[in-house]
């Protein structure tokens, strides 16, 4: 039977230290995941795209200048744009909302164009961190149907 060196241990021939190296094991699974969890929210609320209800298309945001999701080369940083991908007769609104105090701040659209369609950038520098809401919302002539919203930051 085995016997701690030191000849003491709750249960007779278990080393009391592997108690606490698996907790000191399970605090770091736990801080890993943590981590991972900040991280993948920080890189999420970049830059991003936001499908309208009921799809059809979506909204896009660009935080920073960089490559262009939409296919366009390069998009601007603080920038909307909008992409309309189904021929159902609806179009696609995307509104920015700086600093998300109810104000609409850009607006762009795909009204009046055939899909598929994408419109151009609507951009302007905000400052670093500034909080902004993007509403994605189909239309048609002057009806809005179900807007949807996602929340970033400049």
């Amino acid at each position: 039977m085995l016997v701690h060196k030191y000849g003491f241990g709750g249960v007779q021939g278990r080393d009391p230290h592997v108690k606490l190296r698996k907790m000191r094991a399970v605090g770091v699974t736990v801080a890993a995941f943590g981590l991972g969890l900040v991280m993948a929210n920080s890189a999420s609320a970049a830059s991003f795209s936001w499908g309208a209800y009921e799809g059809g298309g979506a909204g896009y945001w660009q935080q920073d200048p960089g490559a262009d999701p939409i296919g366009y080369g390069d998009a601007p940083g603080d920038s909307i744009a909008a992409c309309d991908l189904s021929a159902d007769g609806w179009g696609i609104e995307v509104k920015l909302d700086v600093n998300r105090d109810g104000d609409i701040d850009r607006k762009v659209s795909t009204r009046g164009h055939s899909s598929p369609y994408c419109s151009g950038w609507a951009s302007g520098n905000l400052t670093e961190g500034t909080p902004v809401r993007v509403w994605v919302t189909k239309v048609k002539g002057d009806t809005s149907y179900h807007p949807v919203w996602k929340d970033g930051n400049a």
